[in-house]
């Protein structure tokens, strides 16, 4: 049995997540460690939440992420993703930790972010979920993309933000600038 067939064989036996076992503000945020697309920008080939978040973790200068689930197939994740990068640098020496995570399925999806990733470049990590199984768990069966999620530093969930409008940069830049203590629109 091929790896891709048991991991999906697996899933379709776990049971649905009920709306209340998902990702939402004022709770402690599922943890994962995924594979990196741009493993030589981030000096790492797999980065979990654990690593910014939680008790243990590595970094200490992290205050806030900022983790944004997109796919090569959805327009304005791939207009997002030059505004989380802009936000990665001005926030990012104050705590701001960005992290993007696609659900793309398929080798086309996964060159499109690995080209996107070339031509924005972007310096945050890309996290690839190949078969959806951390998406399942913030996003559940059916969200819109983008779905930007704020996490503090004890792992818990601050900020929910699901599907694109002009005002999602706005409020992105005010939340983030809040949480890092940096102040709108310094």
């Amino acid at each position: 049995m091929t790896r891709t067939l048991m991991v999906l064989c697996l899933c379709a036996a776990l049971p649905a997540l009920a709306e209340d076992e998902l990702a939402a503000v004022d709770k402690a945020a599922p943890m994962f460690r995924l594979p990196v697309y741009n493993s030589k920008a981030v000096g790492q080939t797999a980065v979990g939440l654990d690593r910014f978040v939680g008790p243990d973790a590595a970094d200490k200068q992290a205050k806030v992420v900022l983790l944004s689930f997109m796919a090569s197939f959805c327009g304005p994740c791939k207009k997002e993703m030059p505004y989380l990068q802009s936000l990665h640098e001005k926030y990012g020496p104050r705590g701001l930790r960005v992290v993007m995570v696609s659900i793309d399925t398929e080798d086309k999806g996964f060159q499109i972010i690995n080209e996107l990733v070339e031509k924005n470049k972007i310096t945050f990590p890309v996290l690839k979920d190949r078969f959806n199984l951390v998406a399942r768990r913030w996003l559940g069966t059916q969200s819109p993309l983008p779905s930007v999620f704020l996490v503090n530093t004890d792992g818990v969930v601050k900020m929910v933000h699901r599907g694109y409008n002009q005002e999602a940069s706005e409020l992105f830049d005010k939340e983030v600038s809040a949480a890092v203590g940096a102040g709108a629109g310094k």
